[in-house]
């Protein structure tokens, strides 16, 4: 009898996992007919277009919903096993974790933006600079599939992963995306690996490293659409680490190669740098400095010889653009017929929300900033989950263009401190509704309500 509940919670892992194992292929499947029915209308239309896009409303459901089962099982499968602390090592922990991660491999991918990135590789291998040169001025075997035309967004760093997979485009157009979808693996299980290493001493070490490992959120947005968010996510999480290992001339040099990957990183540098002046770390500060010229001088010298090649990585292709974001969602509520406002009234209000929300990220992101002088003990650990919320807060105010990829390197952070409940809930809040709803920001930003009015009402209190 006294095996019993172990017996049982064994009987409830084992159909959980037949029921993962199930539904993912199932979702994979139905990906590749969807990304076969892409590819043959792509070809014949030579024009790209989402394939978000779902036939009918009852493909789009059961998708949804079977996406959704598969996160409840994660979540009641992380329930059930939240408090296995067995020290096994990565190896095994890999091993158990093969299955999703094949099966994320395999599937095809259904955003266009992976066909973008190797497209741009191509443009390297003939010599075309992708930051001055819009996609669409080029020609390749991925020219149908495109949906943007324009410049790169992505900096030079990225360059390097796009021109090495589109070396393998000769072969087949298939076998460029597949190199490229294998290194975003190999980079999510990098990551995996990272905080595995880092949170050595932590009792949480294995379920937190699972977690991250076979997250399906994870899977779905850096492994099976390979988006390059997940070199973001190495970026990221090396750059926590190395501040909570007091290397800052490393953490320096990390956010500005997760710069040169895509532009978001730019946001934490600030941060850092006025940790720094508020240590005295004036040797250290000095060498950052160099080294950050140096980083823009070469960038200058190898890809982005001119301003508009700099204004590439800020992507003016979705200036004016809304998509998934509360700015969206205002939008389409001040554009309802039952409220029968005017044209210009309506581009009156929006501009006023616009400017509101551009505000709060901007207030957020001084106060955040000068935190390390008004807060006593502020540590390395502080410094970290802030750049966490800083990206988290940038996503939710200020990016009137949203897509559901952006939050996944929240998690990384997330893992790294799991100590932090607020910033823990607040990101999966973000992130697991990402895929399947619309409007992905709403509970995110219900959590940062309640813990502000939390917050308020405990200052009451004491006063």
């Amino acid at each position: 009898m006294n095996n019993f509940p172990y017996m049982r919670k064994n009987q409830i892992n084992q159909i959980l996992l037949g029921l993962a194992i199930v539904l993912s292929l199932v979702l994979c499947g139905e990906l590749a007919i969807r990304a076969y029915s892409f590819n043959l209308d792509s070809l014949a239309n030579s024009t790209g277009k989402y394939l978000r896009d779902f036939s009918n409303n009852f493909d789009k459901l059961r998708t949804v919903i079977e996406y959704l089962c598969l996160n409840i099982i994660y979540i009641l499968w992380l329930i059930i096993n939240k408090n296995q602390q067995t020290d096994i090592t990565f190896i095994k922990i890999l091993k158990n974790s093969s299955f999703f991660l094949l099966i994320a491999l395999i599937s095809y991918p259904i955003s266009t933006d992976v066909n973008l990135y190797v497209h741009y590789g191509l443009m390297n291998l003939n010599g075309i600079n992708p930051f001055i040169n819009g996609a669409g001025t080029f020609t390749s075997k991925l020219s149908a599939f495109l949906v943007w035309k324009q410049t790169s967004t992505y900096g030079p760093v990225s360059q390097l992963f796009f021109t090495f997979s589109a070396i393998f485009v000769a072969i087949t157009p298939s076998l460029g995306i597949y190199v490229f979808k294998l290194i975003c693996l190999l980079f999510h299980i990098l990551n995996a690996y990272l905080i595995w290493r880092h949170l050595k001493n932590s009792p949480h070490k294995v379920n937190v490293t699972i977690a991250y490992l076979v997250n399906p959120f994870l899977l779905y947005e850096q492994v099976i659409n390979a988006h390059i968010d997940v070199f973001i996510s190495t970026a990221l999480i090396i750059l926590v680490i190395c501040l909570k290992n007091r290397n800052y001339i490393a953490a320096i040099v990390t956010a500005w190669i997760g710069f040169l990957i895509k532009t978001l990183p730019i946001i934490w540098l600030p941060l850092v740098f006025v940790y720094l002046i508020k240590q005295k770390r004036w040797k250290i500060l000095f060498s950052a400095i160099c080294i950050s010229v140096a980083i823009i001088f070469a960038a200058y010298l190898i890809a982005l010889p001119t301003v508009d090649a700099w204004k590439s990585l800020l992507n003016p292709g979705v200036e004016g653009k809304v998509s998934a974001s509360l700015h969206a969602l205002v939008k389409k509520l001040i554009s309802f017929k039952i409220l029968n406002f005017s044209l210009s009234f309506q581009q009156n209000l929006f501009s006023i929300f616009k400017s509101l929300m551009f505000s709060i990220f901007v207030l957020s992101y001084l106060i955040i900033l000068i935190k390390p002088y008004w807060k006593k003990k502020y540590s390395e650990t502080n410094l970290s989950i802030n750049i966490g919320w800083i990206t988290l807060i940038l996503f939710l105010f200020a990016a009137p263009w949203y897509c559901s990829w952006y939050s996944s390197v929240l998690l990384g952070v997330a893992a790294l401190n799991i100590h932090s409940k607020r910033f823990v809930i607040t990101s999966i809040l973000l992130c697991i509704p990402s895929t399947t709803v619309g409007v992905t920001l709403l509970p995110a930003l219900g959590a940062i309500i309640f813990w502000f009015a939390r917050d308020i009402q405990a200052q009451k209190k004491l006063v």
